[in-house]
């Protein structure tokens, strides 16, 4: 399971829907269905109980809600912790060492 799996299923709970959270994520709808379907798989149970369109999520879908957005704000959390030190190590000696995915423009 990646963070981008759990950023779709926290999206479609979100949005209270696939369509809405395909829409939101810029994707195709059959993108979303196939990653939720792809995360149940992989857990071995249902995250939504489906009731005709709607859907609401089981009991399995509220403990992974739970971890996600947990998982998500770690992610978050280290984003901003590698661009903070990356900043400060630019400050400080061999800022051609900062990798750009903390926001440093190449020299």
């Amino acid at each position: 399971m990646e963070l981008s799996d759990l950023r779709i299923f926290r999206a479609v709970v979100r949005e209270g829907g696939v369509t809405r959270a395909a829409e939101r994520l810029h994707r195709v709808q059959s993108n979303v269905t196939t990653r939720i379907r792809q995360i149940e798989d992989d857990l071995d149970t249902a995250l939504f109980i489906r009731e005709g369109k709607r859907l609401h999520l089981s009991p399995a879908g509220q403990v992974l809600l739970g971890y996600a957005d947990r998982l998500l704000t770690l992610a978050d959390e280290a984003r901003a912790a590698c661009a903070i030190r990356g900043r400060a190590a630019s400050s400080v000696s061999a800022p051609w060492k900062v990798p750009r995915q903390c926001g440093y423009p190449a020299r």
